[in-house]
C-alpha cells in the first residue's frame, strides 16, 4: 500500500506534518504486534450463529480453525466461551468472556499440525485440561507412523497420548 500526501503551505510544517503521518503508520502496526504476543485464534465457516445465553458460537459449512502451526477443518463447530467476570482484556456480553472453555468439531474433521496429522469424525477439544479427544473413527499420522483406534486422547502440554479400543500402528519404510 502506498500513500501520497500532497502538503500546502496552510497545511503548517512540512516536518511536522511528516512526524504524524509517520506516528499514524507506526500505530496501524501496533494491534498486530500485540496480536503476535498473545495466542490469537481465527475461525472462517460459510455461517455463522452466535447463542449469547449459552456461551456458544456455531460454525456451519467449510470450518476452518487456525491457531499458529494447528489447522482444523470440519463441517460443522461449536465454540462454547467461559462464564465469568468481565476484566479490561475481555469484552463481556451477559457475563460471558471471550475465552474458549472448549471446542468440539465434527463431519469430516481433518487436523494438521507442523508435526502431524490426524482425521475423524468428531473432535473435542478441552482448554482447562489442554485435552483432545477424537472419536468416530480416528487415524494419526506422524513421521513414519500410522496409528488407529476407537478413541485417541491427546494431552497437548504433555505431549501424550493414549489410543482405546483396538489400536493399531503401522510403521512406514525402515
Amino acid at each position: 500500500m502506498m500513500f501520497t500526501f500532497k502538503l500546502r503551505p496552510e497545511y503548517g510544517n512540512p516536518i511536522s506534518i511528516a512526524i504524524l503521518v509517520c506516528g499514524l503508520l507506526s500505530a496501524q502496526t501496533l494491534p498486530f504486534a500485540f496480536a503476535e504476543k498473545k495466542e490469537q485464534t481465527t475461525i472462517t465457516s460459510q455461517r455463522m450463529t452466535v447463542q449469547g445465553k449459552s456461551r456458544r458460537t456455531i460454525f456451519e459449512g467449510m470450518v476452518v480453525l487456525k491457531k499458529r502451526d494447528f489447522v482444523m477443518r470440519s463441517d460443522h463447530m461449536v465454540v462454547t466461551f467461559k462464564k465469568g467476570a468481565q476484566t479490561d482484556s475481555q469484552e463481556t456480553e451477559g457475563g460471558t468472556t471471550s475465552q474458549v472453555d472448549r471446542i468440539e468439531a465434527s463431519g469430516k474433521v481433518v487436523i494438521e499440525k507442523s508435526d502431524g496429522k490426524a482425521t475423524c469424525g468428531r473432535a473435542l477439544y478441552d482448554k482447562d485440561e489442554e485435552k483432545l479427544v477424537l472419536t468416530e473413527s480416528p487415524v494419526a499420522w506422524q513421521g513414519g507412523t500410522r496409528v488407529e483406534g476407537s478413541q485417541m486422547t491427546m494431552f497437548l502440554k504433555e505431549e501424550r497420548s493414549i489410543v482405546e479400543g483396538g489400536s493399531r500402528v503401522v510403521i512406514l519404510g525402515e
